[in-house]
Parts: C-alpha cells; sequence; structure tokens
C-alpha cells in the first residue's frame, strides 16, 4: 500500500493523535466512495490512510471469521491497523479502540 501524499492522509500529526472521530471520519469516507479511498493491489481491499502510517482497512469479507460474516451479512466493518497490529474496529460507525 503506497502513500500518495499528505493531502490523501486525514488528520494531522502522528498515530498518537488518533481519536474516534478521526476514525469516524475516515470511516465515512471509506464507506461513502470520498478521495482519498485506495486499494490494495494484492487483495484488493478498500482502505484510507490516516496519519503516523495508520491505515482504515475495510473487512475482507472472503475471511472464515465472526467479521468476515458481518461484511458478508452487509454490515460495513473496517479495522484501524498500523504495522500489522490492531488499533481499533468500526462496525457501523461504532468504534471500539483495542487494548495494545
Amino acid at each position: 500500500m503506497s502513500g500518495n501524499s499528505r493531502q490523501s492522509q486525514i488528520g494531522g500529526g502522528d498515530a498518537r493523535d488518533l481519536t474516534p472521530g478521526r476514525i469516524l471520519v475516515a470511516f465515512e469516507k471509506l464507506f461513502g466512495g470520498g478521495r482519498g479511498v485506495q486499494r490494495s493491489a494484492r487483495s484488493g481491499l478498500r482502505y484510507v490512510q490516516l496519519a503516523g502510517g495508520v491505515l482504515l482497512v475495510e473487512q475482507n469479507p472472503k475471511k472464515k471469521s465472526e467479521w468476515g460474516e458481518l461484511a458478508r451479512a452487509g454490515r460495513r466493518v473496517a479495522w484501524v491497523m498500523r504495522e500489522g497490529e490492531y488499533l481499533a474496529r468500526v462496525v457501523d460507525g461504532e468504534v471500539v479502540m483495542l487494548d495494545k
């Protein structure tokens, strides 16, 4: 997943500035088709870059998990990640910050 420019990132600063409000802005962009939504070449999943190398990635509906099942059922599920670490989960606009 490549970074285009600062303009394509949501929020200023770095990952410490990550708030549920900023995550929700990116979530609405991700599922609303706003500017800055990119697609992974490998998986084809959509994602939005946030500050500090953080990504908001849609749930892969092909996964055999409860989250994949929700996505297949039409729910909007996404994950906030940095370097493979899950920071938060968003389901239909409800942000849950995960313990580190």
